[in-house]
């Protein structure tokens, strides 16, 4: 029988991440949309610092990559990601090329390394000429 939880150590914990959405065992509020997740609906995590949350899997949790490390098909328009190129990736969701990614917003969240949102800041001030 396929394991369906991957183990990941983070700060120390040793965390058991699904590889594929479960069944919800109790109701609770998406991560999200802030909406409802009723008992035994589909959900997938969602990863804050060294926590897991839970959202509906059709609420996205975008994680921005600045380059990937395998090749993808864009969710969306079915563009060709290569290696090294940047997009979203979803767990569970899949991955989307720059141009789909950004129309998804702000109907999902999207997660920055902490470098990255450095970055993001810099380039604002300097656009803001502060």
């Amino acid at each position: 029988m396929k394991d369906k939880f991957n183990k990941l150590i983070t700060a120390g914990n040793l965390r058991h991440i699904s590889s594929e959405p479960i069944e919800s065992k109790f109701d609770s509020i998406c991560s999200v949309c802030k909406k409802k997740i009723v008992k035994s609906e589909l959900i997938s995590p969602y990863f804050e610092h060294d926590t897991n949350k839970w959202r509906h899997t059709r609420c996205l949790q975008l994680f921005f990559l600045d380059h990937f490390i395998y090749e993808g098909i864009c969710k969306v328009c079915d563009t060709e990601i290569e290696v090294y190129e940047s997009g979203y990736w979803s767990k569970h969701n899949g991955v989307w090329c720059n141009k789909c990614g950004e129309n998804l917003f702000p109907d999902s969240h999207v997660s920055f390394s902490s470098y990255q949102r450095e970055n993001i800041l810099k380039n604002k001030k300097q656009r803001l000429g502060r």
